[in-house]
């Protein structure tokens, strides 16, 4: 989920409601069909890394009917959003904010689902992609959103930029391991 939520800017509510039949991993996309807005329907490129991780959730369940939710309950019906939010997000951060704390490090800020959902336009971004497939991705109608996002991440580090572009392009990501598909290529 958080990888999701992450790696191809979901909305919650779309996490919820996205369903096997919406994730094309072959093609590298899903399709997000139940948004807010027009503009939020939309198809997603999918990051290689994202890829890499959806395709070894579907392996881990098995044979899954198209219509069953990507997230699913143990019940199989949709994660309630509230749930999302408290069960996963909080609980990630904290847990991620001890280990770093552990280590030296800051704590994390607070994470909310749409925290990570302008993580993925600034991971975008930090790629080099172009506003207007930016606007695409995120379901975006507002240009001015999107440059905002444009403007924080310019603020960045070349090196933070580039291993954000190191991760879209999927590549080895340091010191977080390989990615499986890049393994792949090279064997």
């Amino acid at each position: 989920m958080l990888a999701t939520l992450t790696l191809a800017g979901l909305r919650v509510g779309e996490l919820c409601a996205l369903r096997w039949r919406d994730v094309d991993l072959g093609a590298g996309r899903l399709i997000v069909g139940d948004a807010k807005t027009d503009a939020g329907r939309r198809t997603v490129d999918l990051l290689p890394v994202l890829r890499d991780e959806l395709d070894a959730r579907k392996a881990r369940l098995g044979r899954v009917k198209p219509e069953a939710f990507v997230f699913a309950t143990a019940a199989g019906g949709p994660r309630d959003r509230h749930n999302i939010r408290e069960r996963a997000v909080k609980r990630a951060a904290v847990l991620a904010s001890v280990r770093l704390v552990d280590a030296g490090g800051a704590p994390l800020p607070k994470l909310t689902p749409h925290a990570l959902r302008r993580t993925f336009a600034s991971i975008l971004v930090a790629a080099g992609r172009d506003p207007a497939f930016v606007m695409a991705q995120m379901g975006h109608t507002d240009p001015v959103l999107t440059l905002r996002v444009y403007a924080h991440v310019m603020r960045q580090a070349p090196a933070e930029r580039e291993a954000l572009r190191v991760l879209v392009d999927g590549v080895e990501w340091g010191r977080m391991g390989t990615n499986r598909r890049a393994e792949a290529h090279a064997a």
